[in-house]
């Protein structure tokens, strides 16, 4: 192999791809970050996010009960690389389970959310700041080569690393074919609002109890037609705030295009219209591709029958998921632990064997 650009290489400079950037670096890594903006000029998913970080398990599972600490690993992460965003949150919460309900309104439940719109600002800083080498291309071809992967950029520059990770979200299906079949592409619109809706007042959260889009993911592989959802929500972004979730899944066949943005805003804005006491003013919608893994669980660890090659995405709450998990990753990239990568596995999130 000629002389490695880094030990590792992320392609994906979202979420999953800068905190496990943050932590190889950590680890002593030499790390080169790989990301270009969508070529299509949508969103990234981590850009529009929601960022919600629930104190408490959303399931029975042990990656649920871990990210339930999430908030932790972020106070963690801004002690070593400044403000990212995290802010506890006052929480209101809409659905049947009126007990759950009253303990958000009186502060039982511990909240916080990652503003996106300033992690998506600070996170260059700091990367640049813990020596991380950001490359701001797409990678246009990605192949084996002796002793580690090489892969071709926009630019026409070539990288090279025994170890290559992708954390390109919905763009990983385009790198490398044959990834485990319950890695699927959604699409995701919410609008973005200036400022927040009059009278709800700055600093707090609105979210459904539960999500109509986990039940649809959960079913994604026996769609025939494309299918949508709308959850309603809202959360702060930056001055503004992001309102609504609109989830749309095609068929396998029919994965990549984006679906009609202007449909999409019109189901949204009538969905939240029929759900919400809030006036919402104008708002720009915002539309991203979304990694998703229909069996809930996301796909940590390496490529089956590709030496070298790891996978880290498909999450369904990113925000806790990715900080909890990225440590184990980075130690079993690091050292190839034996420890981490047992942990992972039994997180259920271990990608070997498909």
């Amino acid at each position: 192999m000629a002389a490695p650009t880094a030990d590792v290489l992320i392609v994906g400079g979202g979420l999953a791809g800068s905190l496990l950037a943050l932590e190889l670096r950590a680890l002593g890594a030499a790390v080169t970050l790989i990301d270009a903006e969508p070529a299509d000029g949508s969103s990234s998913a981590t850009a529009i996010s929601y960022g919600a970080l629930p104190g408490w398990p959303l399931a029975a599972t042990p990656l649920a009960r871990l990210a339930a600490g999430a908030s932790q690993h972020w106070r963690q992460l801004e002690r070593r690389h400044g403000p990212l965003g995290w802010q506890r949150r006052a929480l209101r919460l809409s659905g049947g389970n009126r007990a759950l309900a009253l303990a958000a309104r009186l502060a039982v439940l511990p909240f916080a959310q990652v503003d996106t719109a300033l992690f998506r600002a600070r996170m260059p800083a700091a990367l640049r700041a813990a020596a991380v080498t950001l490359r701001c291309q797409r990678v246009e071809a990605l192949r084996a080569i002796a002793g580690g992967w090489q892969l071709q950029l926009s630019d026409g520059s070539v990288c090279s690393a025994a170890q290559v990770v992708l954390a390109a979200g919905a763009r990983v299906h385009a790198l490398w074919p044959g990834l485990p079949q319950r890695l699927r592409q959604s699409w995701a619109s919410v609008l973005a609002l200036s400022r927040m809706p009059e009278g709800l007042g700055p600093g707090a959260a609105w979210l459904p109890q539960t999500f109509a889009r986990v039940a649809l993911e959960r079913r994604a592989s026996a769609l025939q037609q494309p299918a949508w959802v709308v959850d309603p929500g809202l959360v702060p972004w930056g001055s503004g705030a992001l309102v609504g979730q609109h989830t749309w899944i095609p068929p396998e066949a029919m994965a990549g295009a984006a679906p009609d943005a202007p449909l999409c805003a019109a189901q949204l804005r009538e969905a939240l219209a029929a759900r919400t006491p809030w006036r919402l003013p104008d708002g720009v919608l915002r539309q991203a591709a979304v990694a998703f893994c229909s069996s809930g669980a996301p796909l940590v660890g390496p490529v089956a029958g590709a030496p070298g090659l790891w996978l880290f995405c498909g999450f369904s709450a990113a925000f806790s998921q990715v900080p909890v998990l990225a440590p184990l990753l980075a130690r079993s990239l690091r050292s190839d632990e034996a420890v981490a990568s047992r942990r992972l596995q039994q997180l259920g999130v271990w990608s070997a064997g498909g």
